[in-house]
Formats: C-alpha cells, sequence, structure tokens
C-alpha cells in the first residue's frame, strides 16, 4: 500500500512546490564609519594611488612586493583552498540534479534450483545502460548546502585578499625596518670616526701634558661601547633580508644583492586616505567573517531540512539479456523506476541536537563578525593615531639632531682650545649620537606607520599581479 501511495505522493509534492526551510540569510548592516584619528594634517581626502607602495617612488620596494604577490606561499596556500571551496561549491551544486552513470555487468551462477528437485543450475545474465539517481529536494536540504558552499567559496577568496594585503604590508615594513637597520649601522659607524678622532686628540693632549689618563680611557670605553653595539645592528638587518626572502618564496640569502644599503626618506606629505566611510567593506577580515556567518546560517537550513521527509527516485534503462552477443537489440530493452522515502521519524532526538549545533554554531559566527569590526575599527584608530603622532615626533627629533650636532661642533672646539674639559665632549658626542640614531629610528617609524595604516585600510584598491603557475590552478572565476 505504502508503495503505491509513494508515486502519486512525489507528484503531489513536486505541483504544489518545493519548500526551503530554515532562516533567510540577511546581511547584516553595515554603518557609516566617521574614523576619528583622521581628523588631522597628517591625512588628506584625496584617494591614494591603487597600489599605496608606489607613493614611495622606490623601485625596489615596488620589485619585493610584486614579486612576493606573485611568490609568496601563503598565497598559494590561500589560492589552493579557493580551488578547493570553488570545487566543493559545484559539487553540492550538482547535488540538486540527478546522477547519472553508465556500466555494464555479466552475472553467471550455478546454484540450486527449489522447482527443479534441487537440480542446479547454470545461469548467465549481461546487462548494459544507465543508472541514474536523484533525491528531490522538496524541502531545501541542498538548495542550502549550496549556499553554505557559496558562502564558504566568497570566504576563501576574502581571506586570498586579506592575505594579499598581509604579505604588501609585512614586505613594506621589513623593508623599512631593514633601511633603518642599515641607517643606524651607517650612524654608529660615522660616530665610531668621530671617537677615534677625539681619542687621538685625547692621547696628543696627554702626550703634550695638557690632558690626563682620565680621559684617554673614558674616550676609548665610549669607542668600545658603540662597537659593541654594532653587531647587534648587523644581526637586525641580517634578519630583516632573511624575512624579506622568505616573504618572497625565496631562500634566505637570495636578495642580499638588491638589498644593498640605499637612502629611503621619511613619507613628507599628508597621507591620502580617500572615503573612509566604506571602511568595513574594504576590510577583506570583515568581509570573510560576514561570508562565514552566511555559511552558518545556510548550514541551519540543512540541519532544519532533516525533519523532513527524504524522497529519491532511482532507475535504470539499458538492456538485459543472457547473451553477450545478442544483448544490444529491441528486444532485450530493460527500464526500471524506483521511488523510496526515508525519515528520521524515530530519532528526532539526534536531528534536533543536529539543529541546536548550528544554531549555536550560526550564534558564534554572528559573535565572531562583530568581534570583526570591533577590531577592525581599533586597528584603524590606532595606526591612524599611531602614524600622526610619529610624524610629530619625527619634527621634534629633527630639531634635536640639528642641535645635538652644534653641541658638538661647539664642545669639540672648546676642547681643542681647552676652555672645556673632557667630559664635556664626551655628553655632547654622546648626545649627538642618541639623536642621530633616534632620527633614524623616527624616519623608519613614519614609513612603517605609512604600511600599517593602509593595511589597516583593507589595502585600499590593491592589485596584485599572481604567478602565471598560480593563475591557471586557480582557473577561471
Amino acid at each position: 500500500m505504502v508503495m503505491r501511495l509513494l508515486p502519486i505522493a512525489v507528484a503531489t509534492t513536486l505541483l504544489t512546490g518545493c519548500i526551503t526551510v530554515g532562516p533567510n540569510y540577511k546581511a547584516p548592516a553595515v554603518a557609516p564609519v566617521q574614523l576619528q584619528g583622521a581628523a588631522t594634517d597628517a591625512f588628506s581626502e584625496a584617494s591614494p594611488v591603487a597600489n599605496w607602495w608606489t607613493q614611495f617612488d622606490d623601485p625596489v620596494l615596488e620589485q619585493l612586493v610584486h614579486d612576493a604577490l606573485g611568490g609568496n606561499l601563503d598565497l598559494q596556500v590561500a589560492m589552493s583552498r579557493v580551488r578547493a571551496a570553488r570545487a566543493v561549491f559545484t559539487e553540492k551544486r550538482l547535488d540538486q540534479l540527478p546522477h547519472v552513470t553508465a556500466g555494464g555487468s555479466q552475472d553467471r551462477r550455478k546454484q540450486p534450483e527449489a522447482t527443479a528437485g534441487g537440480e542446479r543450475l547454470y545461469s548467465e545474465t549481461y546487462q548494459l545502460g544507465f543508472d541514474a539517481g536523484w533525491e528531490l529536494d522538496l524541502f531545501g536540504r541542498q538548495r542550502r548546502a549550496a549556499e553554505a558552499a557559496r558562502a564558504d567559496l566568497g570566504a576563501e577568496r576574502d581571506s586570498l585578499a586579506d592575505a594579499q594585503v598581509m604579505v604588501a604590508a609585512e614586505v613594506a615594513r621589513n623593508y623599512f625596518e631593514l633601511r633603518g637597520s642599515q641607517k643606524r649601522i651607517a650612524v654608529a659607524r660615522q660616530t665610531l670616526l668621530n671617537l677615534r678622532d677625539t681619542q687621538r686628540l685625547t692621547e696628543t693632549r696627554l702626550e703634550l701634558g695638557a690632558g690626563s689618563e682620565l680621559d684617554v680611557q673614558s674616550s676609548r670605553a665610549r669607542l668600545k661601547a658603540i662597537e659593541a653595539d654594532i653587531p647587534l645592528l648587523e644581526v637586525a638587518e641580517v634578519q630583516s633580508r632573511h624575512r624579506l626572502a622568505v616573504l618572497l618564496g625565496q631562500r634566505p640569502g637570495s636578495l642580499d644583492a638588491l638589498l644593498q644599503p640605499r637612502e629611503v626618506p621619511a613619507f613628507a606629505k599628508a597621507l591620502p586616505l580617500g572615503d573612509t566611510s566604506d571602511l568595513l567593506r574594504r576590510r577583506a577580515d570583515v568581509r570573510m567573517a560576514e561570508r562565514r556567518l552566511a555559511a552558518a546560517t545556510a548550514r541551519v537550513g540543512v540541519a532544519t531540512a532533516d525533519l523532513f521527509p527524504r524522497i529519491s527516485l532511482s532507475g535504470f534503462v539499458g538492456f538485459l539479456g543472457g547473451d553477450a552477443n545478442g544483448l544490444v537489440n529491441g528486444n532485450n530493452k530493460a527500464w526500471s523506476l524506483t521511488p523510496s522515502i526515508s525519515w528520521a521519524a524515530f530519532d528526532f532526538g539526534t536531528v534536533r541536537a543536529r539543529l541546536r549545533a548550528s544554531k549555536a554554531q550560526a550564534d558564534g559566527a554572528a559573535a565572531e563578525y562583530e568581534k570583526a569590526v570591533l577590531l577592525a575599527l581599533e586597528d584603524t584608530e590606532n595606526a591612524l593615531t599611531r602614524y600622526a603622532k610619529e610624524q610629530a615626533r619625527l619634527a621634534i627629533v629633527v630639531e634635536q639632531a640639528s642641535a645635538a650636532h652644534r653641541a658638538a661642533e661647539l664642545a669639540q672646539i672648546q676642547y681643542r682650545e681647552g676652555s672645556e674639559d673632557f667630559l664635556a665632549l664626551l655628553d655632547a658626542q654622546r648626545n649627538q649620537l642618541v639623536a642621530d640614531d633616534a632620527l633614524v629610528q623616527a624616519q623608519a617609524a613614519v614609513n612603517v606607520g605609512v604600511v600599517s595604516v593602509y593595511k589597516a585600510l583593507g589595502g585600499d584598491q590593491l592589485q596584485q599581479p599572481a604567478s602565471p603557475v598560480a593563475m591557471r590552478r586557480q582557473g577561471p572565476g
């Protein structure tokens, strides 16, 4: 009786239409952003260029970022995840259609025949044709699964975009830190030259009876202290070079020729930000969290659909006969159609537990999205404030270095003339070194601040040149 009613139930359901159960996803409303830290003279409302690092007019930096976006291994991993998510989405979308397979079989057997008094009979059967199976998506389980897979694909794409922003920023940050270390080494070596001149002067004055052993040893101690600092600065330089090579997907040391010391001035104009009201849409990490929320919401629909029956159709079309030679002819044509129904009518406890779990995961994804929004705002405000303060600090440090240089010159003249003791000269030279080193660090900090701002803004209109191999693997969108 049930098997007689099943085709009628299937036909009736198809005529009345399908139902998609579960919540319909609606993206969270995104209010315009007003950044307090942008309201200073350090920033302008002009639109930045597509690739922000080109504003430094540094061909070495541009080459490094270009090569990193094409060869970074983290980006290759992210691209592979996009390809995997795209394949899963295609699979889930095709699950809504009938699955048809072609096949053939041969069945040879010898067994007792019940109606022949136990006599063993030989039989041979050949089958050739197409098998088909189709789960009728009456309650939207397959549609919700495809919806979740599509959202997962979007999340992986945004994850790739976020990785591109991070790689470009890391390359630029390490590059400016490298240039800062190289400049600090140059300052320390120049200071050594000045201190050696001072030491020779103290030794000459001692020989002439106008100086003291204290002056000679104090000068020597100061000189050795500077010499001891240089190896530490060289370690920082080497580490930055190695980090840049790895970011480009190359072995440490491969960029040594390219990264020879060169002058890199601090960014000395108002930083263009463009329209920051759409910050949350520009941040790939926020977009990724929103897509994760969409996927989790769709999976609530998948779990909800398990509360309802599943109806499937399977069938066969082909040829069935006992002779392989004459199998493909009109007399051997065969077909079958088998509707079936399954329902967790006595296992609702398990189904409802899975539904509660999916709802809890969706709640967690919503909280993750809100967290991503807050972290994006915090990150951006901090980056803007840090950059503005670093620019103000740089202006002060420039004046400090100028005054320290003048003081050291005067102390040197007065010490040579004998109107000032050596401790005053030593203190002036110490202040000069501190001021020069602080100036170099302040210049590097300003440039690193530019990197932090654009990273916080989502990389703006980042245009990444993916490698040809990666693009071939990624395939069409």
